[in-house]
């Protein structure tokens, strides 16, 4: 058995006051044999393991002692709720098209097709497919939640459709299609597509109570409130939460950080610091990146690990900031014959490019990426001149140099991980991973000065993302890309 660190007898000692518990364990740094020592250091309690994802659950249920056990927040809802819809789970894929036919969204907005003022000032025609798919994101939002209604907050934000009167417009169109799809999907018999978000909901809305002494949280800093919601009605047993507020990188899809909540509510909190995944040298690159975030922890390199920053022509891994900068890399890679497999797959991409090919045609695409334009030059400008079109320029930039088919070819050259030469990631999708010899790639731009003050300033939420990306090498990190952290002097919220 490896000796514990200072920091990890110090947590297993704060459990062991019988008080809740806030983990911050910094990337690399133990917290999964922290939790396991916990879990041995009390052989009578009864735990229950709370995991991100069904394989971090898997693995932790071979090493963990046999008075814990390891599960998803899905898997506890589906034994509870999810089974008697077990049926519904099973069924086709259904379009946006064919939904607002099953539901008939006509009988609830009535006939025609309406029309909203975009952001831009421009018509916008919502046909009853758009307002379905609206609808079904409205509901996995709020279904993401710890509300009890579903609400106008619930309502997605799309490029050139966020403003607050155009959200009050879409709003009296989405919503009660929202709900009349809502009162369907909780039916056994229903008729639209059922998913595991909606027996969560469920069992969230239900008041569960879990059979525990102690319950352990996994990754809680990207914990959806739906399942914080679970945790916190947990007054019975004590609650251990562990995750790194600095790499909360799924706000965006409504993911909160339920380490300031338990902290909040008067929960201990202990550190855990020390890597090891990496040596000094990319404890040190990271840690510039944590001084932006604004946080306290700051990383302690394993001196044992020979890790260094460098120039990397034949990295393991290249991780970018969007979705086009992966393809970006991509298709460099094909055009230079190497193997290259992309995390995830290449379905997303393909869509992306099928929707760009159907603009150029002059269709209409319900791709919540560009839905709201109704033409090719349209997504070109918004790209071009708004600030946030930056994260759809790369893609512009590839359909107009490639073409949507040389993309939608290039998804379909690619490998899996374990007969690639090359990984290519977004840096949200790298999240958990590692590999020896990383590649920060360009699309990490440096933000523009503030037009004020003149500052660099960065968002809080794209310096947490950097520092994911420099934690996910081993052995060596090529971060040029990010230099530009040492000009950082603001962050914005």
């Amino acid at each position: 058995m490896v000796n514990p660190t200072p920091e990890q007898v110090d947590a297993i000692a704060t459990y062991g006051d019988g008080t809740d518990l806030v983990l911050q364990a910094g990337a690399g740094c133990g917290k999964s044999s922290t939790l396991k020592m916990i879990a041995k250091a009390d052989p009578r309690a009864s735990m229950l393991y709370v995991a991100y994802n069904k394989s971090i659950a898997t693995d932790a249920a071979r090493s963990f002692p046999a008075n814990a056990s390891c599960s998803t927040a899905h898997s506890l809802a589906f034994r509870a709720v999810g089974k008697e819809y077990a049926h519904r789970l099973s069924g086709p894929r259904q379009t946006a098209y064919k939904a607002a036919q099953l539901l008939g969204i006509s009988n609830i907005i009535g006939p025609g097709i309406p029309r909203i003022t975009g952001d831009l000032g421009d018509v916008v025609a919502m046909p009853s497919k758009r307002i379905m798919r609206y609808a079904l994101e409205t509901i996995t939002n709020w279904c993401y939640s710890a509300d009890d209604v579903i609400q106008s907050r619930h309502i997605p934000r799309k490029p050139n459709l966020k403003l607050p009167a155009t959200i009050a417009q879409i709003a009296e169109l989405v919503l009660p299609v929202a709900r009349a799809a809502w009162r369907d999907l909780r039916k056994t018999d229903g008729v639209l597509k059922f998913a595991h978000d909606h027996y969560l909901k469920m069992w969230q809305l239900g008041g569960p109570t879990l059979a525990a002494d102690v319950v352990l949280l996994d990754e809680a800093q990207d914990t959806n409130d739906v399942v914080a919601a679970v945790i916190q009605g947990q007054e019975h047993a004590q609650r251990i939460v562990v995750g790194d507020s600095a790499q909360q990188i799924y706000e965006w899809r409504g993911a909160n950080d339920a380490l300031a909540k338990f902290e909040a509510a008067g929960a201990q909190v202990r550190t855990l610091s020390q890597s090891f995944r990496f040596g000094p040298a990319i404890a040190e690159a990271a840690n510039a990146w944590l001084h932006v975030v604004g946080t306290d922890l700051r990383l302690k390199g394993f001196e044992q690990v020979d890790s260094c920053l460098g120039e990397l022509a034949d990295p393991d891994a290249v991780l970018c900031r969007t979705n086009g900068g992966a393809m970006e890399v991509v298709m460099d890679a094909l055009s230079r014959s190497v193997k290259v497999a992309l995390v995830g797959g290449g379905a997303e991409m393909k869509r992306l490019a099928e929707a760009a090919a159907t603009l150029q045609a002059g269709g209409e695409t319900d791709h919540p990426e560009l839905m709201a334009f109704a033409t090719w030059d349209q997504v070109r400008q918004y790209a071009d001149e708004e600030a946030d079109g930056a994260d759809l320029r790369v893609l512009v930039r590839l359909v107009d140099d490639h073409g949507p088919s040389v993309i939608i070819a290039a998804t379909e050259q690619l490998v899996s991980e374990d007969r690639a030469r090359l990984v290519v990631s977004t840096a949200h999708k790298a999240k958990g991973r590692e590999w020896p010899r990383v590649r920060i790639h360009t699309d990490f731009r440096a933000p523009s000065p503030d037009p004020s003050t003149g500052l660099l300033t960065v968002r809080r939420e794209e310096a947490r993302l950097a520092y994911v990306a420099v934690t996910r090498a081993r052995q060596v990190l090529d971060d040029r890309a990010l230099a530009w952290v040492d000009d950082v002097k603001a962050v914005a919220a």
